[in-house]
């Protein structure tokens, strides 16, 4: 066979293939240009692809300070971790660390001169702490995994009573007052 005879059998197969001849014959021009096929373009349909929203577990502190020379201070590391501080007086110092996962801790402070910490090492664990009166300090440790405790104190004595009731009348500090000072005098254990 000759040289031109494999040149136009290269040709022909390139233009059966889709091949133009400008690639079959190294970029000479070809008589075959303009003359190949194009596959037709089939549509392609995608749904768009939807996320749902991310969530953000994040951690929340709530700080109510009536007074003056009131102090607060909150480290929190992990997620979904709440901390709470109310103070209601002069010259109080609240303190919550919090390390762990779902942790709960609340102080309140009704009165002069209180200082009250609490730190949690752990996860789930729920601490409360009610200062009433003046010159209470008071420090709650939770160290490992669901412990819970509400402890109240006044000048003269400190006695343990059910979380619960932070929750309960949080919102309400004279009640409060009044609930915790209840079970203090009655002596009820949770």
């Amino acid at each position: 066979m000759s040289a031109f005879h494999l040149k136009l059998a290269a040709l022909a197969a390139a233009s059966v293939l889709g091949v133009t001849a400008a690639h079959a014959q190294n970029s000479y021009p070809s008589l075959f240009a303009g003359q190949t096929r194009q596959a037709a373009a089939t549509p392609v349909r995608s749904e768009p692809v939807v996320s749902p929203p991310a969530r953000v577990a994040t951690n929340r502190v709530d700080l109510s300070q009536q007074g003056r020379n009131n102090g607060v201070a909150v480290g929190q590391t992990g997620i979904r971790n709440s901390a709470a501080v109310t103070q209601r007086g002069a010259s109080n110092a609240g303190q919550i660390s919090q390390t762990g996962v779902n942790n709960d801790a609340t102080i309140f402070q009704l009165g002069r001169n209180n200082t009250g910490s609490i730190t949690q090492t752990g996860d789930n664990n729920t601490a409360c702490l009610v200062q009433l009166g003046r010159n209470n300090s008071a420090g709650i440790t939770q160290t490992g995994d669901n412990n819970s405790i509400g402890i109240a104190q006044t000048p003269t004595r400190a006695w343990e009573f059910s979380p619960e009731l932070c929750s309960l009348y949080g919102a309400d500090t004279w009640s409060l007052k009044r609930q915790i000072r209840a079970v203090g005098l009655e002596g009820i254990r949770p």
